[in-house]
């Protein structure tokens, strides 16, 4: 399976290249108009960094629309109390491992007006538990998670430590 192959390999170049990165964070994506996947790292360091800037960002936006009343859109400027980005463009290590799939062609979203995903999320589902397996025993930081995506989000479902 192209996933599989693309995990161990990452498992493989994280060890050589990177060995003393401690992961915070992995995100698993399938573009399938892209026909594409990738698996992506971030650190605990990064993320919140990350979030510390979009929280800057989004205060003055806040604090504007607050001065002005409009608590409705306040709302949607309001500042996360979060550690962990969840947009994998963001990350330290983004597309570290990346897969050109040969098992279905681009536009395959498009083409299936979205019915691709009944297909997509189980498969997803089944590399997000292979590589939670594998990359759980590697360098990994206290609330480590990884997830995958859907059609709805880049980063849906999770596997957090216990």
């Amino acid at each position: 399976m192209e996933m599989t192959e693309m995990v161990d390999n990452t498992i493989k170049r994280l060890q050589i290249e990177r060995p003393t990165f401690k992961i915070y964070t992995t995100s698993i994506w399938t573009d399938p108009d892209a026909a594409v996947s990738s698996i992506n790292f971030d650190s605990k360091e990064n993320s919140l960094k990350k979030v510390a800037e979009s929280n800057n960002w989004n205060k003055k936006y806040y604090d504007q629309y607050l001065a002005e009343g409009d608590i409705e859109q306040a709302e949607l400027f309001k500042p996360n109390q979060y550690t962990r980005i969840c947009n994998p463009a963001d990350f330290e290590l983004r597309d570290f491992e990346q897969v050109s799939h040969q098992s279905f062609s681009e536009g395959w979203e498009s083409e299936t007006e979205g019915e691709c995903w009944t297909e997509i999320e189980p498969a997803l589902i089944e590399i997000g538990n292979y590589a939670f397996s594998k990359i759980k025993e590697l360098n990994i930081e206290d609330g480590f998670e990884l997830a995958i995506n859907s059609n709805e989000d880049w980063y849906d479902k999770t596997w957090p430590l216990p």
